[in-house]
């Protein structure tokens, strides 16, 4: 039985048709559960695994039945691309499974986690499997809170200029539940029905292209106004979704590697951080590239003093 149950844990459980039960964080000191059926994936997976459910069970809390949403999971064992980053084997297995579990259970991975966050040595480490879980598991965790800050941030522009976060919620371990390093955070998120940025000459006219190009631009430029700093920012970060009378409204979506201007000793290194990310120049300059004439990217006056700043370094 118990290889059985490490095997299912090994098993990618995120396919369309499937049921997910969630428990959502506590709210008031209540916590209850929801029950999603995926009626989509979005993949490959990256830094998460991201599907489109509809939820046949909600709360009184979460009055969303029979609403389709955006389920974000922090699964570190299906995070194909930060697997892939990580340099660890892209499918854990059974017995990987086994020993990271056993790892967690003799504490020794909270001892590892506890030892590595305390430490300032950047040096690339050669990890056996429980190690490198370990690490992926404190990854994701990192990943969810930002995903939550950024969100908590801009909550008056969720709807608006971002998806509406609904909720937080965590699939708890067979293992350990209630145990960090086990259970697997994630968010319930607004659907938006709508098309990559990067797919507008597809979906919409081309005196609409420099507008809305336009569009993705200010909000990255009013994320940066609230103190956020996106490290993944692509034309694939925004959802264009066409409203009546063939306007169009952009969101933006993903931001679990953002970091936040706290985070920073001093305005320079700030600074010099968005210089080099620069967030504007992922959509501006790939955007004009792509659409050949049919956009024009207008650099800003704050990337501009940037680039003078930081760039001839």
């Amino acid at each position: 039985m118990e290889d059985q149950v490490y095997a299912d844990s090994a098993k990618c459980p995120y396919v369309v048709g499937n049921i997910v039960k969630l428990k959502l964080k506590p709210v008031h000191s209540q916590q209850q559960e929801v029950t999603a059926k995926i009626t989509k994936i979005f993949e490959p997976f990256t830094f998460s695994c991201a599907m489109v459910v509809n939820l046949i069970h909600s709360t009184s809390l979460l009055a969303l039945n029979n609403h389709q949403v955006v389920l974000k999971i922090f699964d570190r064992r299906f995070a194909t691309q930060f697997r892939r980053d990580e340099h660890a084997s892209l499918h854990t297995t059974t017995d990987i499974e086994r020993q990271y579990h056993q790892f967690v259970r003799d504490g020794g991975a909270a001892n590892f986690i506890a030892n590595y966050d305390a430490s300032d040595d950047e040096e690339e480490y050669e990890w056996d499997d429980p190690h490198n879980e370990a690490y992926l598991q404190y990854g994701m965790q990192h990943f969810y809170e930002a995903e939550i800050e950024a969100y908590n941030i801009l909550k008056d522009v969720q709807g608006q200029d971002i998806p509406c976060l609904f909720a937080s919620f965590t699939l708890p371990s067979l293992f350990s539940p209630g145990n960090q390093l086990c259970d697997i955070p994630g968010v319930i998120l607004q659907h938006i029905d709508g098309f990559p940025l990067g797919d507008i000459s597809l979906h919409a006219p081309k005196e609409k292209w420099q507008s809305v190009c336009d569009d993705a631009i200010s909000i990255v430029h009013m994320m940066g106004d609230r103190g956020i700093l996106n490290k993944d920012v692509k034309t694939r970060s925004f959802i264009v979704r066409e409203e009546s009378e063939g306007s169009f409204n952009v969101f933006m979506i993903d931001f679990a590697m953002c970091n936040f201007r706290q985070q920073y000793d001093d305005e320079t290194e700030w600074r010099k951080d968005k210089a080099i990310q620069d967030e504007e120049g992922a959509v501006g300059y790939v955007m004009e590239d792509s659409l050949k004439g049919g956009y024009t990217y207008h650099r800003s006056l704050l990337y501009t003093k940037l680039d003078r700043e930081f760039k001839a370094e």
